[in-house]
């Protein structure tokens, strides 16, 4: 319903049934000027039921101190309520979202902490190298891998792979030598070939080296790196 203020002109757009059936006094907003409306002629009727009369109460616009409801009360009268489903729903988007920071932050914290993670939880070290991701582990056994080297030679239509090194022992007692693993990865990093060797020597001096060697024939095309790990004997 359209009201128009004959003063100044201003329109404004109400429920009609603010007005009632019998009308209301109503103010401008913009202006303060006050009248009373009427509802429109199609507003549906009362039923009028054989009740004993009442004495009916009138609105007038100068009578006592109401007024009239000024019109900015009466379009606020439109304006619902926000219904509890939309709350539920926005709580559940709420939830959700903080579920995702969580998890975000978890995961973002095991991979600046990943060394102290290793360092409580010797297991996850697997997991981290299975995800291609560098921890630092702690030397068990005393030995390192240095200067590792390849060599590819092709005769007699056979190509020979050969993988040399040093094992170094970075403590200041004897060591025993552990087998040696090497590994050929494809670009992923995923293991194509393996296969173990030994050098002669059963231990190695405190603060010394020693140069390690090993050759296979025909290695696999998809091989692109070597990654070589010394076996600790307790596993």
């Amino acid at each position: 319903m359209i009201l128009t203020c004959s003063s100044c002109g201003t329109r404004y757009s109400i429920d009609p049934a603010t007005i009632g059936p019998e009308g209301r006094a109503v103010k401008c907003a913009k202006c303060g000027h006050k009248w009373r409306e009427l509802p429109p002629e199609d507003t549906p009727k009362k039923v009028v039921v054989d009740t004993p009369p009442e004495k009916p109460v009138v609105e007038a616009v100068s009578a006592g101190p109401d007024q009239g409801m000024s019109i900015e009360q009466m379009t606020a009268a439109q304006v619902a309520p926000p219904s509890a489903g939309n709350s539920v729903k926005q709580r559940r988007w709420i939830a959700w979202l903080l579920l995702l920071l969580v998890l975000v932050a978890l995961v973002f914290g095991a991979y600046l902490g990943r060394n102290y993670v290793v360092q409580i939880w010797p297991g996850s070290a697997t997991a981290y190298q299975y995800l291609q991701i560098d921890v630092e582990t702690e030397n068990l056994i005393g030995l390192e891998i240095h200067d590792l080297k390849t060599k590819s030679v092709l005769q007699n239509g056979v190509t020979t792979l050969t993988v040399s090194g040093l094992i170094k022992n970075i403590t200041d007692v004897r060591q025993p030598l552990p087998r040696i693993k090497i590994a050929l990865l494809d670009d992923r990093g995923q293991s194509v070939y393996s296969w173990t060797t030994s050098v002669e020597e059963p231990e190695i001096e405190p603060l010394s080296q020693m140069e390690f060697s090993s050759s296979m024939n025909q290695p696999p095309e998809d091989a692109k790196n070597v990654k070589v790990d010394l076996i600790d004997p307790e596993n």
